[in-house]
This record gives C-alpha cells, structure tokens and sequence, in this order.
C-alpha cells in the first residue's frame, strides 16, 4: 500500500516557485485587463478564443531524479500526445499519452559496491494520465497568448518483469502538475509549450539492505525503501483544432 505523507511533503517545497509563476500570471492579467479599457476592438490586446478540442503533439525531455538505489532511467527525450476538450467557460479535460526511451542500471545486490551494476538495459518509461486545465485569461487571448495551469493523475509504467537483482519499477499511480502556453493565430495550428511534473513512487526489495563482503549495500537509511520523486518535463509542439 503506498505512502503518500511523502508525496505532500515533496510537493510542499516546490510550491513557492509554483506559486511565484502563477501569481505574476495573475497579477499580470488585471493589468491586461486595465490595458484593455479605451481600446477600440480592433486595437485591443485581447481576443475571443474557443477554447474547443484540440489534439497536440509534442516533443521534450524528461529530467527523472535521482532515486536512493540508483536504479531510474536516465533523464532522455520524450514524445507527448494529448488531446483537450473544452467543457465550460475557462476549463478544459485532457488526456495525455508520453513515452520516453532511455536506460538504467541493473545493480546486484550481492555484489561488491565496484561490481554492483551488472548491465544499462533500455527501458522506456511510459505515462498516461488525465485532469483539468484551467486558462488563465479566460474565454479570450491577450496577444495571441493562451497560458493555463493543470492538473492531474494516472499510472507509470515500463511494462518490465523484476532485473536480476528483485527490482522492479512495475505500474503504479502518478500524479502531475504544470503550466502550459499557447500562441493562437485566428486559425489553423498552435504553438504550444508544456512545463510538466510528475511525481511517483519508488519501492525496493528487502535484497538491497544486504551487505556484500565490502560491507556495503545498495540502500542504507531503511525511510528509503519506499519513495516519491518529482520529475520535470519540458515540451514543445503543436496543438491542432479538431472537430470544428
């Protein structure tokens, strides 16, 4: 059964950074209002936007953090598919799919710390995940721009049986958070940029508190054997209006 106390803790230090953005977004957006006042429509910095469906492609990296054992993929690339439906003045649902290809270490715990990592194997992480996404300017755009903030959750997974070693990372629950920009023109595709996190859970087997003949073992701290991390994803892609 996971733990999520850890969760909120790691959540709670990246809220002032958090909290920064979306505050100046907010304050920046009364004063784009007042901007707004004495302006004929065609001057005006803002637009009527329908917010609709859209389905967006996506290329970017995931940064995975370190985890105690050593064992998560190596922060790579990362392609991202989603698709948004509009239901309702600001808010929006979507769904997303994001795959990204890299490596790991396979660590034997019963070896010596210099011989522990046997083999990199590839592995490629897979997400999938959906919430709700709330614009920050409403129904209409401010110079073409589009910014919203989101939230979700969903599982991860590497669909891999257990390493050598009793590891395995398996499919186990998510959860995100994010900021997303788009540039609107009056029609066709738009430019979008998606700043993501993703926060999970490692848990390890009982083999990697066992000291080898160096009297050293994978993980030491035993709060350690169940873990959450946060993960940052930038992407940049399209979105493509559909359904229209």
């Amino acid at each position: 059964m996971p733990s999520f106390a850890p969760l909120f803790r790691l959540i709670a230090p990246t809220r002032t950074g958090a909290r920064a953005v979306v505050g100046a977004l907010l304050l920046a957006t009364p004063a784009a209002a007042r901007a707004q006042v004495g302006h004929l429509p065609s001057t005006s910095p803002y637009n009527d936007f329908t917010i609709g469906q859209t389905l967006s492609i996506l290329g970017g990296r995931l940064g995975v953090a370190d985890d105690p054992a050593g064992v998560a993929p190596k922060p790579a690339a990362l392609g991202v598919l989603r698709y948004d439906i509009g239901v309702g003045g600001p808010a929006s649902l979507f769904v997303r799919y994001a795959a990204s290809p890299s490596t790991r270490a396979v660590k034997l715990p019963g070896n010596t710390a210099a011989t522990r990592i046997i083999a990199t194997p590839n592995v490629t992480t897979h997400l999938f995940d959906g919430g709700l996404d709330i614009a920050l300017t409403g129904k209409k755009t401010w110079h073409r721009l589009l910014p919203s903030v989101n939230g979700g959750f969903g599982i991860v997974s590497d669909f891999a049986s257990a390493d050598t070693g009793a590891y395995r990372f398996g499919t186990k629950f998510s959860f995100s958070y994010g900021f997303s920009l788009r540039y609107a023109l009056r029609s066709g595709p738009q430019i979008r940029v998606d700043v993501t996190r993703f926060l999970w859970q490692y848990q390890y087997p009982d083999r990697y508190y066992v000291k080898a003949n160096d009297s050293t073992s994978i993980l030491v701290n035993t709060n350690d054997r169940s873990v959450w991390r946060g993960n940052w994803s930038p992407a940049i892609g399209v979105s493509l209006p559909i359904f229209r």
